[in-house]
């Protein structure tokens, strides 16, 4: 299946949870936000939210300054 990772495109198995995306993309799981077609998806939840074909996922991170 096709998804989008902030509008770049990502092939993954048919099975696969939104925490099998961020490892494809070597994204760590610590200070990031997720976020799939709009609907937040919390840490505790990534490694159980199935990914459809389509989906678009957000990763926002968190940084520190002023």
């Amino acid at each position: 299946m096709k998804v989008r990772i902030n509008h770049v495109e990502l092939e993954l198995a048919d099975n696969a949870t939104l925490r099998d995306a961020l490892d494809k993309k070597n994204i760590p799981a610590a200070g990031i936000a997720t976020a799939v077609n709009g609907t937040v998806v919390p840490a505790s939840a990534r490694n159980t939210h199935q990914l459809a074909d389509g989906d678009d996922i957000v990763i926002i991170k968190a940084f520190y300054g002023g």
